[in-house]
Order: structure tokens, then sequence, then C-alpha cells
């Protein structure tokens, strides 16, 4: 026999809210979620659980979240129309859209978030439909750098790396705040270890003095938009100061001298 909707049952799962994905146990009750809970069987979280995974059923039961198709009328208002009327409509303006036009009038924009990546897969079957190549999303941006510098510092843009803060004896958070955006492993636990261990240390780069800057053993509070003349003048010390590994760089690198020569000119003081 079928398990009732409406019975209440216990499942385990993982967030997708970010690439921690960490473990959760999820209670679920006539097909909502009922209670929301770190997985501390899971290898990696360990019972870890962050606002974002907790919050899931507010999200879900959020008064303004969408249950069906709204199509805007003359006046400007909003009327509830069938998902097979809204679907239909959708797909004629879009054929319409191509025919008259070609593929080079359609977009499509998102698709790049963390674990929803159906909707990427299914977003480039449609821009086929479309006949276009247009494709929009913000891990261009955030993403595009990273990978490219991958390809050039092993070989290969398949190779990506992921930092490994929860063993570092010293970090540099710049620009940013763990405390609440998470990504890195078990944030706020990791932050707290760091901060009691005194043969470890925190430095924050941030105008803000966010919770993560309360917890810094160093906190520089830059103007904003100066980074890159903080970043610079870093490296411009190390290359004065040999504070380098030289028989790496001749062994390793193309183009090092040209570089020197740039950060040698830049005014530490």
């Amino acid at each position: 026999m079928p398990m009732s909707t409406s019975a209440a049952r216990q499942d385990v799962t993982a967030c997708i809210l970010c690439s921690r994905n960490c473990g959760l146990s999820v209670e679920v009750e006539n097909n909502q979620f009922k209670k929301i809970k770190g997985d501390e069987q899971h290898p990696f979280s360990q019972g870890y659980i962050c606002q974002k995974a907790a919050r899931l059923e507010h999200y879900q039961q959020h008064a303004d979240r969408l249950t069906h198709p709204l199509k805007r009328q003359a006046d400007g208002s909003f009327q509830e129309i069938p998902w097979d009327q809204a679907i239909q409509e959708i797909a004629d303006q879009l054929v319409e859209i191509r025919d008259a036009h070609g593929g080079t009038a359609f977009a499509s924009v998102g698709g790049g978030g963390q674990g929803n990546h159906l909707g990427a897969a299914y977003g480039r079957q449609l821009l086929y439909a479309m006949k276009s190549f247009y494709a929009y999303n913000s891990l261009a941006q955030e993403k595009t750098g990273d990978f490219w510098v991958n390809g050039r510092l092993f070989g290969s843009q398949a190779c990506h790396t992921t930092e490994d803060v929860e063993h570092a004896d010293y970090v540099l958070f710049i620009g940013t705040n763990p405390f609440q955006a998470h990504g890195i492993p078990n944030a706020r636990d990791t932050l707290k270890h760091i901060k009691k261990d005194p043969n470890r240390t925190i430095v924050v780069f941030d105008p803000r003095v966010t919770e993560t800057a309360k917890q810094a053993d160093i906190h520089v509070q830059l103007k904003p938009g100066t980074d890159s003349y903080l970043m610079s003048a870093m490296i411009a010390i190390m290359l004065r100061e040999d504070l380098y590994d030289q028989a790496f760089i001749q062994k390793h690198t193309h183009g090092f001298e040209q570089v020197k020569q740039a950060f040698s000119a830049v005014p530490i003081e």
C-alpha cells in the first residue's frame, strides 16, 4: 500500500544553499517541513546547521510565495490562470520571437546557483530550442576568473580548488563575513576553534565591523574600494624583502620578471 502524504516521516538529505552541502535530518508531515535539524551522522558536517537550512520551512510556507501562475492584465493587475494555459502562452510567445527575430533575440539569465543545477540543464535545452547561445548567470562573473587562474596554476581549468580554512594557522578574510555567509566548513564552529587556539590567527580586511571582524586577532578596517591597493602593497613587500620561493618561481612560472617590475613600482609607504 502506498504511503499517505499526510503521514509523518523522517528523511535525511543535504542542504543545497551553499557549496558545503551540510547534512540535514528533516521531519515531513502533510508533505510539508515540520522540523529541520543537522544530521549528526553526516560524515562532513556532523550535525552542524546554519540559519539558511534551519529556515527552509519559512521559505516553503512564506505568505508571498507564488503557488499558481499570474498573468498581467491590461490595467496592471494580475489574474490567476491554469498551468497549462500559462505554459502554452509562454511557449507560443517564445516561438514567435524566435521565428520573427532569430535566436540572437533570446537569452537565458540565471541557473547558476549552488544545488539548483537542473535549472541550468533545462535552460540549456531551451537555448537549443530557441537557436540561441546567450546564457548569463552569476557564476560567469564569480567563477570565470577562478577557473582561469586554476588553469594557469594547475594546467587544467577542470581542476577546482577550495580553501583549507579549517586547517589553516593564519587566515585572511578579505571582504567576507563567513559568520553569516558561511561558505567554509561548519563556519561558526571553525571560527570559534581558530579564535580559541593561541597558535592560530584570524585577520579580517573589511570596512565593516562584522561578526567575523569582532572575532579577529587583527581587523584592518579599510576604506571601501581600497582592497586592490592593500593587495598590491603586500605583493610589493614580498618582492622587496624576498619573501617568496625563488626556486619554485623559476621552475614553475613564466613572465615573473615583468610582474616583479610592475609591482616594484608600487609606492608601499
